[in-house]
């Protein structure tokens, strides 16, 4: 049976844990890591989870039920969101599946005409009045939703969350699970279900690195892969990642190159576009052919 070996560095063996990998890779990674810095500072720590509604059959509606809320009371509109789950979040661009959230954030977060109710019996007519149609609509699960552990103050509320306000800003949006990089850029102020994971962020072209094959090559040397070759975007590994120090000038093809993508993520040319970022972030990161051989032989 063949073997093989290679010669590992003491400066690998850690007491936090030891990098069994042969010294080329330790080496890129070390690259990598000193090109910038980690994504976890470069966003401030800003990696969120999706919304765990505790009765999605109740909170997450059609476009047939919410036509049908709107018609009966227009200001439903108001709390009524696009909705996406990770298995709807494709690389680039989510495939949105045409549903929606209700909205109700929890007492703790938001100030409704009923939060400051000291009892329920005083608040509910007061949700009532204000969104007649979603409160006909939810009291039909109230049964299941008062047994709910995600709830806000009042049984009609989704669970309290500090950071509501950014579901609302364009966002770099990824699926708990995936087989590769599926980094999506969103503006549609979507709400996430508890299968995705966001980054609310301005800079486009953040969404064109995270999609790059260097990064991913990265993200499966830092992480283990589960059955399938899937893995896992959990947010210790994520905030890992580093990020090239980069001009507005290094930035603008690249801001150029993901928004072709965008405007039509189906066209027979983004592999071709693809290809030109991965070259443009191995610039960025000065990358040799031998290490830019070394990713692409394993991606």
């Amino acid at each position: 049976m063949p073997s093989i070996g290679f010669t590992m560095p003491v400066s690998a063996l850690s007491p936090e844990g030891w990098t069994l990998e042969r010294p080329e890779v330790l080496a890129l990674m070390a690259k990598l890591r000193q090109a910038g810095k980690p994504l976890g500072e470069y966003v401030q720590g800003k990696f969120y989870y999706g919304i765990k509604t505790g009765l999605n059959e109740a909170f997450v509606i059609d476009e047939a039920t919410r036509s049908r809320l709107i018609d009966e009371d227009p200001s439903s509109a108001e709390i009524i969101k696009p909705w996406l789950r990770g298995r709807d979040i494709r690389k680039w661009k989510a495939q949105w599946a045409g549903l929606y959230l209700i909205s109700i954030d929890s007492s703790s977060n938001k100030e409704w005409p009923w939060s400051m109710a000291e009892t329920e019996a005083m608040a509910r007519p007061l949700f009532a009045e204000e969104y007649p149609a979603i409160h006909r609509h939810l009291s039909h699960w109230e049964n299941k939703l008062r047994k709910r552990d995600d709830q806000g103050k009042f049984w009609w509320e989704l669970r309290a969350c500090v950071y509501w306000s950014e579901f609302e800003r364009t966002k770099i949006v990824y699926p708990d699970i995936a087989q590769g990089a599926k980094f999506s850029w969103d503006s549609s102020k979507s709400h996430l279900g508890n299968t995705a994971y966001f980054i609310p962020t301005e800079e486009t072209w953040l969404v064109g690195l995270l999609n790059s094959k260097v990064l991913w090559w990265f993200y499966g040397s830092i992480t283990s892969s589960i059955r399938g070759g899937f893995v896992r975007y959990f947010s210790q590994y994520m905030e890992q990642l580093p990020i090239p120090t980069a001009s507005d000038l290094q930035k603008a093809p690249i801001i150029e190159l993901v928004l072709r993508i965008l405007a039509n993520p189906d066209s027979p040319d983004v592999p071709h576009l693809e290809a030109e970022i991965d070259r443009l972030v191995y610039e960025l990161y000065g990358l040799t052919k031998e290490e830019i051989e070394l990713v692409e032989g394993n991606v």
